[in-house]
């Protein structure tokens, strides 16, 4: 909808037509979905304030923010369509620092921000299962050690970086990324367990930990330590490897190491989101 930031706030001209933007995507422009937050009810009247809204039935007062990312915020909504924009425009993501300087707000809100966005984005595909063909691989993410926080090496000591697991399904092209303790078998295994259902196709490297997914699945692997990165099987028809969720990984490393620098293992999985 919008080429440049230039467009977008040139469309959201003030705070009250962003008001009206957000009424007309929740509500339908003759609001049709008009209802009360915390009861349901239908009997809403809108005040002249753009703001305030209220039910006829337990007469909350109530503004369209209620219950959306932008609820509990004194923050404008111009300002959180541009976040929201910036954000979504580059696909190594932003950074809060540079967030801050282009919107207008410290840094802390700009954080802040940018984790309510990533948290909306991801709930639509949190709950599915994937079926098909799905690529697998573990990989240790973090950022360069250099970049890490004082605080945090002198509070641990820790080098290592976090262990992740993701899972891309080929046919929907979605992808499923987490936060995991080891690189074990006992734990990648129930993820994947919880994820992909049972009898779909899964295709990974020949890590010692992904030998009894065959119990439950067709499993399917290439063998990287012998220079072996696309195998062709007359049974199969399609291509194995596990080349899309490497280059998933891919952009999550540079997007670390060229956005954010480092990240902690505290917020890993806010990031992978």
């Amino acid at each position: 909808m919008f080429k440049n930031i230039m467009d977008l706030t040139d469309f959201f001209k003030d705070e009250e037509f962003c008001h009206n933007f957000l009424k007309d995507k929740f509500w339908g422009a003759n609001r049709e979905n008009m209802k009360c937050p915390h009861c349901g009810s239908v009997h809403i009247t809108e005040f002249a304030d753009y703001k305030k809204n209220r039910c006829g039935d337990c007469k909350l007062e109530f503004s369209i923010r209620k219950n959306t990312i932008f609820d509990n915020s004194k923050i404008s909504l111009k300002k959180w369509f541009m976040v929201i924009f910036l954000a979504n425009s580059n696909k190594r993501g932003a950074s809060s620092c540079d967030i801050a300087r282009k919107v207008g707000v410290t840094q802390k809100t700009a954080w802040f921000m940018l984790h309510r966005i990533k948290n909306a984005d991801s709930l639509s595909i949190n709950n599915k299962t994937f079926s098909g063909t799905v690529e697998i691989d573990e990989a240790y993410i973090g950022g360069k050690e250099g970049n890490r926080h004082a605080k945090d090496k002198k509070e641990t000591g820790e080098k290592e970086k976090t262990v992740v697991l993701g899972m891309v399904n080929r046919e929907t092209g979605q992808v499923k990324a987490m936060k995991v303790p080891t690189a074990e078998k006992e734990w990648l295994l129930p993820k994947i367990n919880m994820t992909v259902e049972k009898g779909s196709t899964i295709i990974t490297d020949t890590y010692q930990a992904y030998k009894a997914l065959k119990k439950k699945y067709k499993h399917k692997s290439v063998k990287h330590s012998s220079g072996e990165y696309v195998k062709i099987d007359a049974k199969t028809a399609f291509k194995i490897h596990t080349n899309t969720v490497e280059g998933f990984w891919a952009i999550v490393k540079k997007t670390i190491n060229g956005t954010h620098y480092w990240i902690s293992k505290k917020h890993t999985q806010a990031y992978l989101k």
